[in-house]
């Protein structure tokens, strides 16, 4: 059986910003690190508002000094684009929707280095990006196997990628297989796991999407301020139950009789898995760390396991 799972999508956001002040603006904005600018970078982040909540987030490709690429899978398009443009004052930074075709292939195993090679795209190291004719190509984060993600340009590349992947074996996987092993991975979703009511660090995310260490950007005060002298009062955890995969959202509670009708947090994305569902909640750590029996919908949950190793 071929090593090679391959995921069809369409990203909800792919921007292109460009202008004399486009590095200095999005550096200013973004939650991670961009000065290192030269092309072929790829970085991953978040957008933050001026309370450290999460708006949304991104891939960022740096094309050149001047232009850059945002790509986001579930952030939708609009809402970001109006809240970076809020922000522009007499910035010379144009954000523009991407004209190019929209369609996205996730590649799990170790073939999918086979597959961009196949298409003549040099295989990307972390923190880079490779293109091709009308594809993108750059390291994924949804497995704890090799991925990557492919962006094409236009139908044509499309159906080259496609039928690279057939020849090679390919296995198309569904919705539910990809979130299975997304959250095995400890990624967190946004903004479906992870909101405009949370901080980064109930995701543990500082340090992997946020940097404290690239100056100020928007809701780096308060982020800096929660991760040196404060602690969180929720984390995202991993849940597993049996039986059905429960309704969304639904509440988390003490499983006992007395605590009913006081939640403890709420599961945001759940999916079906061998007896029984996994999904993904953000609950009070108080809750988690008296070891207290949980349940959703009334059903005990089996499990509970920070989201990102081991990290609350």
């Amino acid at each position: 059986m071929s090593d090679l799972y391959v995921y069809a999508y369409k990203p909800a956001t792919h921007l292109c910003a460009e202008g004399e002040d486009a590095a200095d603006f999005l550096q200013s904005q973004f939650s991670n690190d961009l000065r290192a600018f030269c092309a072929g970078r790829c970085t991953y982040g978040l957008w933050l508002d001026a309370k450290g909540k999460v708006q949304a987030d991104a891939q960022i490709l740096q094309e050149g000094a001047e232009s850059f690429r945002i790509i986001s899978e579930d952030s939708g398009e609009d809402a970001l684009r109006a809240h970076l443009e809020r922000h522009l004052v007499a910035d010379d930074v144009a954000i523009e929707p991407s004209a190019s075709y929209r369609e996205a292939f996730a590649l799990i195993g170790e073939q999918g280095s086979t597959v961009l090679e196949a298409l003549g795209i040099t295989v990307p190291e972390p923190g880079q990006y490779s293109r091709g004719e009308g594809v993108f190509a750059f390291p994924g984060k949804r497995s704890r196997q090799v991925s990557y993600e492919l962006l094409l340009e236009s139908a044509s590349a499309s159906g080259e990628a496609l039928r690279v992947m057939e020849s090679l074996g390919g296995q198309s996987v569904s919705a539910d297989w990809i979130e299975q092993a997304r959250m095995s991975s400890g990624n967190p979703r946004v903004p479906i796991e992870l909101g405009p009511e949370d901080l980064p660090g109930e995701a543990s995310l500082v340090g992997h999407a946020v940097s404290l260490h690239k100056g100020c950007f928007l809701g780096q005060e308060v982020v800096a301020r929660m991760h040196n002298v404060g602690r969180p009062r929720r984390g995202l955890f991993l849940l597993r139950g049996d039986g059905s995969a429960p309704g969304l959202p639904a509440e988390v509670h003490r499983a006992m009789p007395e605590a009913v009708g006081r939640p403890v947090g709420q599961l945001r994305s759940a999916v079906p898995v061998e007896n029984g569902w996994q999904g993904v909640a953000m609950l009070k750590l108080q809750a988690v760390e008296a070891a207290s029996v949980l349940s959703v919908c009334e059903h005990p949950i089996l499990s509970v396991e920070p989201l990102r190793g081991g990290e609350a």
